[in-house]
């Protein structure tokens, strides 16, 4: 008998090639499309997380923030200033709850937890501040969000906005100052 010699198709080196070239296409297109999505995610997280400090502090305002509520949840309290006595301090969204505020303590330089970075997802929110809320291309990953409460201002309102707690902007508010001690970016909710 004679051995049959069989002959097995296959691909070609060009074939395997020109797969090769037409995944790596494909890859690159989708690599800043999930990017994208991805910082988009972060920014959602970081806007969710101030309607969260929001709701709390806007819960706390109608319960009745004085100088010894504020300190018995865990907030400052400041006698004075442009708007009137307010309470202030660091919302902790894993616990719902607030935390105070030094601009240097430990404690705040291990809470932060922003998710947004300077890449653009984007994302824009405005509630009760012209300039909006948020600023998607602002890295918040060293960030708090802070809380402040106008209960005797002439026009009482809830400010939350994001305070940077590490680094060289540490102390300094994520996105710059609009006045002194007025950040660019904040929700601002009047209240009635």
């Amino acid at each position: 008998m004679k051995d049959k010699i069989t002959k097995k198709n296959g691909f070609t080196m060009a074939e395997l090639l020109i797969v090769v070239a037409i995944i790596a296409v494909l890859v690159a297109v989708a690599i800043p499309i999930f990017n994208k999505q991805l910082e988009k995610s972060r920014e959602a997280y970081d806007i969710a997380t101030m309607r969260q400090a929001a709701s709390a502090a806007v819960e706390l305002y109608y319960a009745g923030v004085t100088k010894d509520t504020a300190s018995s949840v865990g907030l400052l309290w400041n006698n004075g200033g442009a708007e009137g006595d307010n309470a202030f301090g660091i919302y902790d969204p894993s616990a719902g709850e607030f935390l105070p505020y030094k601009s240097n303590s430990n404690e705040a330089k291990k809470l932060c937890y922003g998710k947004g970075t300077k890449t653009d997802g984007g994302t824009s929110y405005t509630m009760g501040n012209d300039r909006g809320a948020y600023s998607s291309t602002d890295d918040y990953t060293n960030a708090v969000v802070m809380i402040a409460i106008y209960p005797n201002a002439a026009k009482p309102h809830v400010d939350i906005y994001w305070k940077d707690t590490k680094g060289s902007n540490a102390g300094k508010y994520v996105g710059g100052q609009n006045k002194p001690n007025e950040p660019k970016y904040s929700i601002r909710i009047n209240i009635n």
